[in-house]
Formats: structure tokens, C-alpha cells, sequence
């Protein structure tokens, strides 16, 4: 490969050459997985990543019968005029245009270049923008070797779903590596993107990824490579890059953007400031699935009502670790909490344990302190009707009126330890909402007083709420050790005395004061 073109102004469209921009982008281009993503600040080179890519998905084919090693990729991009301001005028400084090699009806280009010590390869390359049409019609009839979704987070999701089955049908690759590639700048949490790349969920069940697995070997899943931050001092392709470049721009972004655009991290799902700024999803996330450690028991935290959680979890040493969560999603609305009463959710809870923890021992339960509060029906309260079907027993999880701030305290007191120089808090990655919801779903809303603009103390109530929640609850639990909880078993031996005259709700009124939800 030759290094004669200038570099330009944001480092995306470097010179051509196989050496990579830093380790992250190294990882990405050398993937071999068959969905492979990398999300990055602007100008990390995530575009001259691709093109690597894209020349190493060549390089990985077996030659045809006159030597050439042939692919055929398709780039995929919202409009026409982002594929020709940010995609083919980089790939053209890359790859001339000629009159022989360019077809600008069908917007194709096929290139050849020579490889030393491999031969030559031939790279078609179409480029195509969704604009007004379905995946369905832009995808239709094509036979590829890789599908490029550029900036896939402004793409429609539909581009996975017809695009993926046209990939491995082209002719010259049949016997090599095909695949679907994909660059964005970290999206919101509410971002389709989010589900799919960043924690990896094939909405497909279980058994059917182990049948893929079989038949695609250890290829088959997605990987997902997540670049430094813009001022971070691991920041990729920063010899590119103008000096002071992430600091001037960040003079006209708003705080959201600079945090997606610079600093990438996730952005919020509505305009708000973080309720646990302290998370880090780099440090406080596990890099996959959290087994649970023999012997120690599993803790769990509820969050009662409409729209109930619970969180498993263990502690090890003084680091919590997030083992799971249960919420429930309506499958006909399209990842919204569904509604469920506390009979059914115990149920649920406890095939749950019985399948995941199979041989483990249910330790500490904690629950809101609301959900002891009135009859939920004439079998008892919400949480009494839980525990019957769930088969343990809890404790409230907060203080008397269940105020939040002790709740909140408590789970910062588990993000910012770092016991024997781990995490204080580790979370699974088996945990989506949760992570979500430290990822900027849970959020305190801003709202606007005479004075100006400031921050609500309570944070918007939402799905990623409920099982932020019963997180609180838990760890606020484990922190008081029973010290200020009152046992549930007490209170169950006030109501049999009372021998029904009175209310179960009115005596707990009687033993805690009024009710304070908040």
C-alpha cells in the first residue's frame, strides 16, 4: 500500500494504508465476527476503519480461478448527499474515479489494485442512500460480500432485517469471510442501535443462536469496539487531527452532544442530567455475562406495582455484583414495560431463579416500602402476594416514608468505592435496562423558575425507573443490615392479634407514621 495522499482536515479520509489509527480501530478492522461494530467521537477515523475493513474482507477471500480475490460490498447511508460528502469523496481520495471504473447511473465502482505477496483484488462497490425507500427495495436482488451501514444510528432498523440475508450470495465470496460492518457516534439509550450493537441482544431466542452457532461457527454473534473519548489520553487518530480540535468544537455543542460527539458516551433519552453522573460504563460494566460465585448468596431488591423489578445480585468482598434483572416487556407495544400483578411476577421470579441459580442460595430480599402498604386485594398485600408465589422472604428497603435520597446515597456508595482496587458496583451485561438507565435513561428532569434554569431533586419516573429502583432498594438494604428495617414477620404476627378488626395498612400506619411516597 502506498502513502502518497495528504491527510485531511478531521482524519477521516487518511492515506491509504493498513496501519491503524490505535488498537480499538485494529480490533475492528481484523473482526471477523459476522456483525462488527465500532462507535467513536468524531474524527476517530471510524470511515478509513471501514475502508481497512473492507480491503481486509478482500484479502480474506479465496482467489477465483484467474487468481483475483473478489468481493462485493454495499455502503448504506440515510440521503444521497451524506454518501457523497462524508462516504465517496473519501473512498474516491482513496480508490479514482475513471470513466472505466465508475458507473454513476447505478452508483457502482469497481476497483483493482495489486497486493504484494497476495495478488490483485477487486473491490465493487455500491453505494446506496435509504431516503424515501424501504430496506426491502434498496436491498432487493443485490448479492454482497459485505454490507456497510455508515452512521447505522440514522438508519432505520429495517436495514439489518433485509439487508443481512443478501450478504454471503455474491459469487466470489462463498468460500471467504462476509459479514456486516457498522460506524456511529455513540447514540442515545432509546436508540435502536443501542439494543442490537452495543449490548449485543439478536432478539432471537436462545436455542435458536446455539443452531446459528453451529452453523456458522465462532463467527456467528456481534462484537462491538468502543474507541476513547476525544480527550482522553488513549483518543485515537489524534496525529491526524488538527491541534485543539475536540476543544474548539466543543464551543457550539450543547451537553448532550458533547458527550455522544466527544467525549462518546451514550446521550440521554430526553434532555435531562444524569441521576448517577459517577457511572462509568467502562469501569462499572462487566465485559460480558456474571456467573454466580459458589457459595455466596444471591441477593435480590423489588420494585413493587403496576410495573414491577427485581435485581439479583451478590456481594464479593465489598463489591456488589449485578448478576441480573427481571422486567417484563408487552410484547405488542414495542418495549414497554407490561403491566402484571404480584401473583404472576412471583411466579415469574421464581422460574427465573430456579433455571439461572439453580444451585444457589437465596440470601437477603429488599423491597419498597410501598408495596406493604394497603390491601392489594383480599389475599394480602402487593408484596405478600409476591413473596407467596416467589417462595422467599424480604424486608423493606428504605427508610420510613421512603424518601429517595437515602436510596440514591446508597447506590453512589457502591459506585464510587473501589474495594481491593475493583468496582464498588459491577453490573452484567445481562442487565440492559439497568445499564440503560445509568447510561442517561434515568434522568432528572430540568425545569425553568423565574430565577432560570434548574434540576428537579427526583428523578423522572420512566421504564428504566422501576428497576433503578429496586437497585436502591437493595443496596440502601444490604447497607443498613437490618438495623433500621423492620421485620416483615413482626408485622404479619401484629395482624393475626388484631384478628382482622383492623387493617392491615392502618397498623402499619400506626407503627411508621403517615405515608410519604415519593
Amino acid at each position: 500500500m502506498s502513502a502518497a495522499l495528504p491527510y485531511s482536515e478531521d482524519g477521516e479520509s487518511n492515506v491509504l494504508t493498513m496501519e491503524p489509527v490505535g488498537p480499538i480501530a485494529d480490533r475492528f478492522i481484523n473482526d471477523t465476527k459476522l456483525i462488527s461494530a465500532i462507535m467513536g467521537p468524531y474524527g476517530s477515523a471510524k470511515t478509513t476503519s471501514c475502508f481497512q475493513k473492507i480491503i481486509n474482507a478482500a484479502l480474506w477471500q479465496k482467489p477465483m480461478q484467474d487468481g483475483v480475490r473478489r468481493i462485493a460490498v454495499c455502503c448504506v447511508r440515510a440521503t444521497y448527499s451524506q454518501l457523497a460528502t462524508n462516504v465517496m469523496q473519501d473512498w474516491f481520495r482513496w480508490f479514482p474515479q475513471t470513466k472505466a471504473n465508475w458507473n454513476g447511473e447505478l452508483n457502482r465502482h469497481v476497483v483493482r489494485r495489486m497486493v504484494i505477496g497476495i495478488g490483485e483484488i477487486e473491490i465493487t462497490m455500491w453505494f446506496r442512500a435509504m431516503g424515501d425507500l424501504k430496506a426491502e427495495e434498496v436491498f432487493k436482488g443485490m448479492s454482497l460480500t459485505v454490507l456497510w451501514l455508515n452512521e447505522v444510528d440514522t438508519l432505520d432498523p429495517s436495514v439489518i432485517r433485509f439487508g443481512l440475508p443478501r450478504v454471503g450470495r455474491y459469487h466470489g465470496s462463498v468460500h471467504g469471510w462476509n459479514g456486516v460492518i457498522a460506524d456511529f457516534n455513540a447514540p442515545d439509550v432509546d436508540n435502536w442501535t443501542y439494543d442490537l450493537l452495543v449490548e449485543g441482544n439478536l432478539g432471537i431466542p436462545d436455542d435458536m443462536v446455539d443452531g446459528f452457532q453451529q452453523q456458522f461457527g465462532d463467527d456467528f454473534g456481534i462484537n462491538f469496539h468502543r474507541q476513547p473519548g476525544g480527550l482522553s489520553p488513549q483518543a485515537e487518530n489524534l496525529k491526524n487531527l488538527r491541534k485543539g480540535y475536540y476543544q474548539g468544537m466543543m464551543l457550539t455543542m450543547s451537553e448532550n452532544d458533547i458527550r455522544r460527539f466527544i467525549h462518546n458516551e451514550f446521550g440521554a433519552v430526553r434532555a435531562g442530567q444524569p441521576v448517577y453522573p459517577e457511572f462509568n460504563d467502562r469501569m462499572h460494566m462487566a465485559e460480558g455475562a456474571l456467573q454466580p460465585l459458589p457459595d455466596l448468596p444471591i441477593h435480590f431488591g423489588i420494585d413493587g406495582g403496576r410495573t414491577p423489578a427485581i435485581v439479583f445480585a451478590q456481594e464479593d468482598m465489598g463489591q456488589l455484583r449485578v448478576l441480573d434483572e427481571l422486567v417484563i416487556f408487552d410484547p405488542a407495544k414495542n418495549n414497554e414495560l407490561t403491566r402484571m400483578g404480584p401473583t404472576a411476577f412471583g411466579e415469574l421470579a421464581r422460574e427465573f431463579v430456579s433455571t439461572a441459580y439453580p444451585r444457589a442460595t437465596l440470601g437477603k430480599g429488599f423491597f419498597d416500602p410501598a408495596a406493604e402498604w394497603g390491601e392489594y386485594d383480599d389475599e394480602g398485600t402487593w408484596i405478600e402476594i409476591f413473596l407467596r408465589a416467589f417462595g422467599g422472604s424480604a424486608k423493606p428497603g428504605g427508610e420510613p416514608g421512603n424518601r429517595i435520597e437515602p436510596r440514591l446515597e446508597a447506590v453512589r456508595a457502591r459506585l464510587n468505592a473501589s474495594p481491593g482496587g475493583r468496582p464498588g458496583l459491577l453490573v452484567s451485561t445481562t442487565a440492559r435496562m439497568l445499564r440503560r438507565g445509568f447510561n442517561n435513561g434515568y434522568v432528572i428532569e430540568r425545569i425553568q423558575t423565574s430565577a432560570g434554569g434548574r434540576f428537579r431533586d427526583l428523578p423522572t419516573k420512566n421504564d428504566f425507573s422501576h428497576v433503578q429502583d429496586a437497585l436502591q432498594y437493595l443496596c440502601l438494604g444490604l447497607a443498613k443490615k437490618g438495623r433500621v428495617i423492620t421485620d416483615m414477620d413482626a408485622r404479619r404476627d401484629a395482624r393475626r392479634v388484631a384478628g382482622g378488626q383492623v387493617s392491615y395498612s392502618k397498623q402499619v400506619a400506626q407503627l411508621r407514621g403517615p405515608e410519604r411516597r415519593h
